[in-house]
């Protein structure tokens, strides 16, 4: 992604690069105060899931039902950092990028924190669908499902390792006078490049698989909850309350649920169904925010010339749809808040003690 002839340029005589680079900073000046309150909502949303569930709520319950919730407050933590202050340097030190190894550093982690969220999203539904769909068949054990999370971290770092090797820094002329040049970070190859190529259709195969399979998933987990959900209506009308109480509690005993719920057979099924919910809608959120930026380095990638071509409000809106990836690494404590009673609870007593 190159900005450097961005439409803020007013001559090439007697400037300097230090003059150059705040001429393309003013233009990113909106995107950069919103990176900045995203980063500050982001930390402070995930340090707090970290904090309620490692405490409170994983305490509370031993199942695995939110065994990947902590797994992936932290990667969503990792990511905010690593992609937020990559693109605030690319917005503030455009053309004056500090050092080679920072550039790829930044771009290497967020492209694996990126790629290990997506596979973390892939094994929650996984793991959604045995509980829920195949509830009295062997289900996944902890150590299986850390197995599963070091998986994910390992073929993430595995994949993107290419990347250390096509992205870094490299010079740039001002378009207007060519004795200036500076530093940026982007493609150190170009865009035709075979390998670079191959690497990005990798990618593009790997997340359309992830995005398949999650899809896939949900839609057999939805269509087991609904079809439970009539077979217990339809029970109820032919047997005695109490038999039918009996039998929803053996089928839908999928997962534990809050202490509050036990032996309540309505409350455990509406937890349980609120739980698959939050997940399914984390995961809808997740991949809702990475289809603009997919689109737009498909659309850069075949076009050099893509973002040199447009108006100043165009490009901003451009810009943010290309960034809209950290919209899922800031967006998943607030499903938390809304779908997840207990968790929503404790926060309302760490910040509300008094309030009954």
């Amino acid at each position: 992604m190159n900005y450097t002839t961005a439409s803020s340029y007013r001559s090439g005589r007697n400037i300097t690069l230090a003059d150059w680079n705040d001429a393309i900073a003013s233009t990113y000046l909106v995107n950069t105060i919103s990176l900045c309150f995203g980063l500050l909502i982001g930390i402070c949303g995930n340090f707090l899931v970290i904090l309620i569930y490692s405490h409170y709520v994983n305490k509370n319950h031993k199942g695995q039902g939110r065994f990947f919730i902590l797994p992936l407050a932290y990667v969503d933590l990792m990511g905010l950092t690593i992609t937020i202050s990559l693109n605030l340097i690319r917005n503030t030190r455009h053309v004056l990028f500090p050092g080679n190894f920072t550039c790829k550093l930044l771009l290497f982690g967020s492209y694996v924190v990126g790629c290990t969220s997506l596979f973390l999203l892939t094994c929650i539904a996984f793991q959604r669908y045995r509980k829920i769909c195949r509830p009295f068949s062997r289900q996944m054990t902890k150590q299986h499902l850390r197995s599963l999370l070091l998986l994910c971290l390992a073929v993430g770092m595995l994949l993107n390792i290419p990347s250390l090797f096509y992205y870094g820094t490299t010079t740039t002329v001002h378009p207007l006078s060519t004795n200036l040049t500076g530093t940026v970070c982007q493609k150190v190859v170009p865009g035709t490049t075979l390998g670079l190529r191959l690497y990005q259709g990798v990618g593009a195969v790997v997340s359309t698989i992830n995005v398949g399979c999650i899809a896939y998933l949900y839609l057999m987990i939805a269509k087991t909850i609904f079809r439970k959900g009539r077979l217990k209506t339809l029970y109820k009308n032919r047997v005695p309350e109490q038999q039918s109480s009996t039998l929803t509690s053996n089928t839908m005993e999928f997962e534990e649920n809050t202490k509050s719920a036990t032996g309540n057979p309505r409350k455990k099924k509406d937890s349980i169904r609120r739980l698959s919910v939050m997940f399914m809608i984390l995961s809808i959120s997740a991949i809702l925010s990475y289809i603009p930026s997919w689109v737009l380095i498909a659309i850069e990638t075949n076009n050099s010339e893509f973002w040199n071509e447009m108006s100043p409000w165009i490009f901003q809106v451009c810009l943010i749809l290309r960034r809209m990836y950290i919209f899922n690494h800031l967006s998943n404590p607030f499903i938390y808040g809304i779908f997840d009673f207990e968790f929503r609870g404790h926060v309302r007593r760490l910040f509300c003690p008094n309030q009954k």
